[in-house]
């Protein structure tokens, strides 16, 4: 019984010391956001429109969550605003609409009919323990798309959010990677499907 006692000590203990470790510590995302491989229909014309990184409100750090079971801060290195700019432009670019990237202070040209920006307002992953060993990994993102340009009556404005969680017995990068990422993509491909049906932009003939 002893012994028992003792093989279970070895291997809880070291347990407990790196779970104590890590309270009050930061857990990062790995990598960056992505689409997943899919054929893009090509792009015939000139460039519909110039999209502008968006802007967002970034925590020092690059802090995008928390994780509330182990009371440590979640980050990404990456950049948001940026990110989606870019997800929402290969999103139309798999829809056949030819698009041009340019940084946040970009101006359409007299070449490029169109402006998109956007305003990221949340873009963030969250995990908790719900009770047992069950911890639940969610991440959102809102993002506020807006479309200027002298072919319209005045700016299109939309907000498309989107969330999205899975659970498993423990938190992982991977978990909060996957979990932002599938969010971002769906929330990319509303913005892109709002604008395509606005007819603002449209597939190159």
């Amino acid at each position: 019984m002893k012994r028992a006692i003792r093989t279970l000590l070895l291997f809880v203990g070291p347990c407990l010391v790196l779970s104590a470790c890590a309270a009050g510590s930061t857990l990062h995302v790995p990598g960056d956001l992505a689409r997943p491989a899919r054929a893009v229909a090509p792009m015939r014309g000139a460039p519909q429109a110039v999209i502008a990184d968006f802007s967002f409100a970034a925590v020092p750090n690059g802090v995008v969550g928390r994780d509330f079971d182990r009371a440590r801060t979640i980050a990404w290195n990456g950049e948001p605003g940026k990110a989606m700019a870019d997800l929402v432009a290969a999103v139309l670019g798999e829809r056949g609409v030819a698009t041009v990237r340019r940084g946040a202070d970009a101006q359409g040209t007299e070449t490029v009919p169109l402006r998109i920006s956007g305003v990221l307002r949340r873009f963030e992953v969250n995990t908790r323990r719900t009770g047992g060993f069950t911890v639940i990994t969610e991440a959102t993102v809102s993002l506020t798309i807006t479309v200027e340009g002298p072919g319209l009556s005045g700016p299109l404005e939309k907000t498309v959010s989107s969330s999205a969680s899975l659970s498993d017995f423990f938190v992982t990068p991977d978990d909060l990677r996957e979990a932002l990422m599938s969010t971002a993509n769906t929330v990319a491909e509303e913005a892109a499907r709002t604008l395509l049906e606005a007819k603002v932009v449209s597939p190159s003939s």
